[in-house]
């Protein structure tokens, strides 16, 4: 089993820094590494884990298998006209550069991504979003390699399955497609989001531009979000849940001022940052663990050496939760591994 390493540590390759190790481990740096990977994996009957940045994961003790740590690098133009460009930007590549390299290149959409921790290929399986845009809105077609095969393909936008932070990858049907590139349409027109009023408000140019955008999304960030390499952890841990608008009704009678956000097929958004704060839990440490206090949604990793201690808190946080509103809180990194 040439270039992969036996029993490697991956605590370097989690934003908690959580002690993990890895039965198997290599890294890809082109797809035809990934295929040889798949191959080695299929030849000696191993289950595949991939590992990106590591900001959206959590990892137990031990990860069973062969864990690809995807490093596929590249950007690239693809495919251009008087109103958009098609840029390809490999797995591996750090998200908020991109971000960076796309809007000085003038092409735009990203600004409201920016500061977003973790790699091109975990942005689609999450489809990140934030202050009102998702990066469904400008994926094209995304390359992957099967992981049952070695065979690759490309998908299209509509076969990708995008939902709130939900895609096919996430599900059975699709979590044997390795990302190995992403294809992204930008406008080359200035376009700029305003949809969230926190970010609106926090702009007072006019006419606003992209870079205003930008500026203000790496000011909000960078006040509200802990540095995951300076505080360990994962961006935030649980997802806004979505219910009926019957419960969200209730809900709003009962608890006032309880923020609430309308969406698609009559559903509305809940915050469950609000609902975290209000049982209390902002500040609360254990077993080296604690709540940010400048975001609620954030657990932070100041002394816990395995991910059972994150977990354990995270746990508390949804039964409270649940015990009060009757709402179930889904944890939104993914979590890998068994604790032997």
């Amino acid at each position: 089993m040439n270039d992969i390493q036996i029993n490697a540590p991956l605590r370097d390759f989690n934003t908690l820094q959580l002690e993990s190790w890895a039965a198997f481990f290599a890294s890809a740096g082109t797809r035809e590494d990934v295929q040889n990977i798949v191959h080695t994996a299929i030849s000696r009957d191993l289950p595949l884990n991939v590992l990106g940045g590591g900001s959206n994961a959590i990892l137990r003790r031990d990860i069973d298998g062969l864990t690809i740590h995807m490093n596929i690098l590249g950007r690239q133009l693809v495919d251009e006209d008087v109103h958009h460009a098609v840029i390809r930007l490999g797995a591996g590549e750090v998200w908020h550069d991109v971000v960076l390299w796309a809007h000085s290149q003038g092409y735009y959409g990203l600004e409201n991504l920016a500061l977003i921790p973790g790699s091109v290929g975990a942005a689609p399986v999450q489809n990140i979003g934030a202050y009102g845009v998702e990066i469904e809105q400008f994926i094209e077609r995304i390359e992957v390699v099967h992981a049952l095969s070695g065979d690759i393909t490309t998908l299209t936008n509509s076969e990708c399955g995008f939902g709130y932070r939900d895609s096919v990858f996430k599900r059975a049907e699709g979590k044997h497609l390795l990302i190995t590139s992403v294809d992204l349409r930008l406008s080359k027109k200035p376009i700029c989001c305003l949809d969230y009023p926190g970010l609106r408000n926090a702009i007072s140019a006019d006419p606003v531009t992209p870079h205003h955008v930008l500026d203000a999304v790496v000011a909000i960030r960078t006040r509200k979000l802990p540095d995951p390499n300076k505080e360990p952890n994962v961006g935030s841990f649980f997802k806004n849940p979505i219910v009926s608008e019957s419960v969200a009704a209730r809900l709003k009678d009962k608890y006032v001022g309880m923020p609430q956000f309308a969406t698609e097929h009559s559903q509305t958004k809940l915050s469950a940052a609000w609902m975290i704060d209000y049982m209390g839990w902002r500040g609360v440490e254990e077993c080296g663990v604690v709540v940010s206090d400048r975001h609620a949604l954030v657990l932070i990793n100041r002394s816990a050496k395995f991910a059972s201690q994150v977990i354990d808190l995270a746990s508390k946080i949804q039964s409270s939760v649940q015990a009060e509103f009757g709402v179930q809180l889904e944890i939104e990194p993914q979590i890998l591994g068994l604790d032997r």
